[in-house]
């Protein structure tokens, strides 16, 4: 009679390492998918940053390009305004389609990633 107590006992221990040890990994799961959409994240901020910058210096190039061919540099600049703000509307009016469905597609890649290359 003495051994089952001892042998509840252990099993009972066997249950809480187990799930102590289940509650670790989803843990370290949900670290790993943080971190994956954190560096996405970072590096996407990067590249936007230098999307920007390089697209800030095409503008200005081109409003003094066509500045030049209309003779009046403000014309040239409102020119390139013109076409910002096409694509601003443009933009506005699919941002649903265009990059809201795209930025939920490619977080859910990266939540998912790490199941697919298990199977």
């Amino acid at each position: 009679m003495s051994d089952q107590p001892s042998f509840f006992s252990e099993i009972k221990q066997m249950l809480v390492d187990y799930f102590e040890a289940k509650i670790q990994l989803y843990k370290i799961g949900a670290y790993e998918k943080i971190a994956k959409i954190t560096a996405v994240l970072f590096s996407s901020i990067i590249i936007a940053l230098l999307g920007f910058f390089l697209l800030l210096f095409l503008s200005i190039s081109g409003g003094f390009y066509f500045g030049g061919l209309l003779n009046n540099n403000a014309l040239g600049f409102l020119l390139i305004f013109g076409i910002y703000l096409i694509l601003f509307v443009i933009l506005i009016l699919f941002r649903k389609k265009l990059l809201e469905k795209h930025i939920m597609n490619k977080v859910i890649e990266q939540l998912f990633e790490k199941e697919e290359n298990d199977q």
